[in-house]
């Protein structure tokens, strides 16, 4: 196999050959001198025919080549001069060599092999500089071809800025096949043009590296197509996170406003790769990071003694990272970073729930690497997709689980359904059923009790057996379709709910257990009905151990996601009307009713006979009038009727482009209103005066309109009867 290898630091062959060409210059001219007359008149001299060029991998001379990525890799007669980075104690080599198997998508002779053996860095990888900044105006997408030794590997391509490596960007892919070509797609942005001039790699990122393995790639192009990334409203925490409840004494917190913090040196390290912002919700500190590929977090000039500790937490929110990982990282006795008793272990959180505080609340043994907890200096924290994620942090400590309070100090969560789709048993927040016996005379050893806890009315089953709850009368649930449950417990290892119908006929729900803090839960019925009549509940018992905190146990059925009714017809009469959407009135020529740089999902459904419109997973969508503008100036009014079941703020803008008619001129207006905590599941007639509008100074040249809410990207929305009138 013909292997060329284009790694720093090769050998230089060529100094042989120079000696060779000198030696045959020498030998040249003494023949010439020795023939020069035999030489015809320079009329006669016919040149030979220049050789052909050769074709690549036709026996060309392979060459080290600084790429224009525009143009394309193939590899056959050149290939980049690489650098390896993470080998630790094994090593990396990169060769050009003959086609493993050239067969499928890549039939070409020469390809790139690339080797790691064990004992690298799972980040492990090499780079190589190109002629120049990429464009991604026109070729969002670069596409690879790999030969991989497993299927479900990390390829991830990064792009940076040769003099300063924080400007970069990364885009994961991964491998489906073994021992087979298949070609990889890396998606980038029109707004990632001129940035970057060196191109990273990594093979297998992050995997454990624990066998040398061989990777194979080929043909590094740029492709139209792809999906064009547009700026995305990810939202913001609008509440704080849950105030923790353990006592201090068993506290070692680096940031959190419910205990004295210890010295932390930075929350952003040079070496970091994030945006880090310093920002307050509802008065609470909080650190919110952006761009997030990575962040080191350092105490080295007072490492951390979480020896005595047994957990790890910290509270995150996030609108859009698909995963979260943690490390910690102990310097050891000598303090110093490298030395030989450093010690470190990383932890991944996937999918975190979004749009919402997290609790990870980690027990120090999860980390299994980190041996040693005297000298903790490095918190560092992984978002992805890289540089493409934000998170929220806030309450970050160490703490000995012999510090959990024994009882809540904070009431359970206050519910958010409506009374009107609730059958309450007990909750401060409906008008619960009527003669409930909490401690009827079949409950065990089980003492009951109510406690009032930070004001709110909450049940206690201290020493729990099994204890019963008796109605008065039975209940008919079969209108509801979930049962819900708020508790909390300190000691607690097992918790059974079970629904009681007459019979007696039962069947339980286990509870998964979370110690120390409120936990909701929500259970179909579905659960219960095949053994119990949901027609004739007469009891709820619940089983296990420990003390447990109860409240907000109600049964419930949840709002609709969807109108069943169409919205109400407009009476204003047409005359006075300009209507983009309506079956009420006839409509102007609408240019669309989703621009290509909106973000959301459009359907055109039907709803009880009436058209309507439905935008799903709604960040914003842009409708346009670009090519027969509205003139608005005789209207006083905007109107649109909308329907949701789980926005919490809806925006509308107007845009006017002006007398040039053009998007971008100096004439152009446009104004946003906010409806916040839009009523939920029932439609919503919002009827604006344009006056409201207040930076829309002109309306004869009105060209776009645009929908948004929160939270953003998650929301759905109905619209109907969209129109101007007077």
């Amino acid at each position: 196999m013909k292997k060329y290898n284009n790694n720093k630091n090769h050998n230089n062959t060529r100094l042989p050959i120079l000696f060779l060409l000198m030696a045959i210059g020498i030998l040249g001219t003494i023949i010439s001198c020795e023939t020069e007359d035999d030489l015809p008149p320079p009329s006669a001299y016919v040149p030979p025919e220049p050789e052909p060029e050769p074709e690549p991998g036709d026996g060309c001379t392979f060459s080290t080549i600084v790429p224009e990525l525009a143009d394309g890799l193939d590899f056959e007669c050149g290939g980049p001069e690489v650098s390896f980075f993470g080998e630790i104690e094994g090593s990396l080599a990169l060769e050009y060599v003959e086609n493993p198997d050239p067969s499928g998508i890549n039939t070409s002779e020469t390809v790139v092999a690339y080797t790691q053996t064990p004992s690298i860095e799972p980040w492990s990888g090499f780079f190589f500089d190109l002629a120049s900044k990429v464009d991604f105006t026109v070729m969002q997408t670069v596409k690879i071809k790999v030969y991989s030794p497993a299927a479900d590997q990390i390829v991830l391509l990064k792009f940076e800025d040769s003099t300063d490596g924080s400007i970069s960007k990364e885009v994961q892919a991964t491998t489906t096949v073994s021992g087979e070509w298949e070609e990889l797609s890396f998606v980038f942005s029109p707004s990632d043009s001129d940035k970057f001039d060196r191109l990273v790699l990594f093979f297998d990122f992050n995997g454990e590296k624990s066998s040398a393995s061989t990777h194979y790639f080929d043909d590094i192009v740029m492709s139209e197509g792809g999906e064009v990334e547009e700026p995305v409203e990810t939202g913001e925490p609008t509440v704080p996170a849950p105030d923790p409840t353990i006592d201090p004494a068993e506290v070692i917190s680096l940031f959190s406003d419910t205990y004295t913090n210890v010295t932390v040196d930075t929350w952003r390290t040079d070496w970091s790769d994030a945006i880090l912002e310093d920002i307050e919700i509802q008065g609470n500190a909080v650190k919110k990071y952006s761009e997030l590929s990575f962040v080191g977090v350092e105490a080295v000039s007072a490492p951390i003694d979480a020896s005595g500790m047994t957990h790890f937490r910290t509270d995150i929110w996030t609108g859009d990272a698909t995963e979260f990982r943690i490390k910690l990282v102990d310097f050891g006795a000598d303090g110093a970073f490298d030395g030989g008793d450093d010690v470190e272990h990383e932890l991944v959180f996937e999918a975190p729930a979004q749009q919402e505080w997290v609790t990870l609340d980690i027990p120090l043994s999860d980390f299994t690497g980190l041996t040693t907890r005297g000298h903790i200096a490095q918190l560092i924290f992984v978002g992805a997709p890289s540089k493409a994620n934000t998170v929220f942090v806030d309450n970050v400590f160490f703490y000995n689980e012999a510090g959990v309070s024994s009882e809540p100090i904070s009431g359970a969560p206050a519910p958010t359904v409506a009374e009107a789709n609730v059958i309450s048993v007990f909750s401060d927040a409906y008008t619960n059923v009527d003669g409930t016996d909490f401690n009827p005379n079949w409950g065990q050893a089980t003492v009951v009790t109510q406690e009032l806890i930070d004001g709110n009315n909450t049940l206690k089953y201290e020493n729990l057996n099994y204890q019963g709850t008796q109605f008065a009368a039975p209940l008919d649930l079969s209108g509801m379709t979930m049962m819900h449950v708020d508790y909390w417990t300190a000691d607690s290892s097992e918790l059974n709910g079970y629904l009681i119908s007459s019979g007696p006929a039962e069947t339980a729900h286990s509870f998964e257990i979370t110690n120390g803090e409120w936990v909701s839960v929500d259970i179909p019925l579905t659960e219960f009905s095949d053994i119990v009549d949901l027609t004739d509940v007469i009891q709820l018992k619940f089983d296990g151990n420990g003390t447990i905190y109860l409240d907000n146990i109600y049964f419930y059925a949840p709002p609709a996601t969807e109108p069943t009714a169409a919205a109400t017809a407009p009476t204003v009469a047409e005359a006075d009307v300009i209507s983009l959407f309506s079956n009420a009135y006839t409509n102007v020529p609408v240019d669309t009713w989703r621009t290509d740089w909106s973000a959301a999902v459009l359907e055109d459904i039907i709803v009880d006979g009436d058209d309507v419109k439905k935008y799903s997973e709604l960040n914003f969508v842009g409708i346009e009038t670009v090519a027969n503008q509205i003139d608005a100036t005789d209207m006083t009014h905007f109107h649109t009727d909308v329907w949701t079941a789980d926005a919490t703020e809806i925006r509308i803008k107007l845009v006017d482009f002006g007398a040039d008619g053009a998007f971008g001129g100096d004439d152009d207006v446009e104004h946003e209103i906010t409806i916040a905590n839009p009523e939920q599941s029932t439609w919503i007639s919002l009827d604006i005066p344009l006056s409201d509008f207040t930076g829309l100074t002109t309306k004869a040249n009105i060209a776009q309109l645009i929908y948004a809410g929160q939270p953003a990207g998650s929301m759905t929305i109905f619209v109907d009867n969209v129109y101007f009138h007077k």
